[in-house]
């Protein structure tokens, strides 16, 4: 998925989410299956792993 056509797709769902009342977005399977492509691309570009310094804290 180019990145014209994720950013349009993105901009149509939040438009959708961001009136009043929630409207429907209209996507197609391929729609779907190359935004979740392009997601697992990044996702798997990144790091497994954080690198930290001691101290630190965790908080819930």
């Amino acid at each position: 998925m180019d990145e014209a056509a994720a950013d349009d797709l993105i901009a149509r769902l939040l438009d959708a989410k961001n009136g009043r009342t929630v409207k429907q977005v209209h996507i197609t399977e391929v729609e779907i299956r190359q935004l979740c492509l392009a997601a697992k691309e990044v996702f798997l570009s990144q790091p497994n792993l954080l690198e930290l310094e001691a101290p630190i804290k965790i908080c819930e």
